[in-house]
């Protein structure tokens, strides 16, 4: 019996690496198919801060059941739409503790009391079909 040589060695090493890379796109597109994928409906709603729209805003929407939450940005109407994940808008279905922050990496300090985002009394509840979710938020 004949010993392999570096040569057949590296001629196996990839082939097995071809096949490795060819096969984790069939992996992925099969861990994130529409069908592991919980019932969704929109969301979309307005934010007040003592009653002016709150432009710049990162609404979150955690379900209370557990599962990935959905996000949303203000605009200058304190307009938002929820995205569940890349492209795909919307919130899962159920009860939600609902977070809303102005801070962000630019503008670390915080607007809002914390008891709209760090300690959060907001909730919200995603219906099938369509739903808007408004919020009138207080800075006192």
């Amino acid at each position: 019996m004949e010993e392999p040589n570096a040569k057949d060695s590296l001629v196996r090493k990839p082939r097995f690496c071809l096949v490795l890379l060819l096969s984790l796109p069939g992996a992925w597109i099969a861990g994130c198919s529409q069908n592991d994928r919980p019932e969704l409906a929109e969301a979309t709603g307005t934010i007040t801060l003592d009653g002016k729209p709150l432009a710049g805003a990162t609404v979150l929407f955690r379900p209370a059941e557990g599962g990935r939450p959905s996000r949303g940005f203000t605009d200058d109407s304190g307009r938002y739409e929820l995205t569940y994940i890349r492209d795909i808008k919307g919130a899962q279905l159920g009860s939600h503790q609902v977070i809303i922050t102005t801070a962000t990496e630019q503008q670390p300090e915080e607007r809002l009391p914390g008891r709209y985002n760090q300690a959060t009394t907001l909730t919200a509840e995603v219906q099938a079909g369509s739903g808007s979710h408004d919020f009138e938020l207080s800075s006192r």
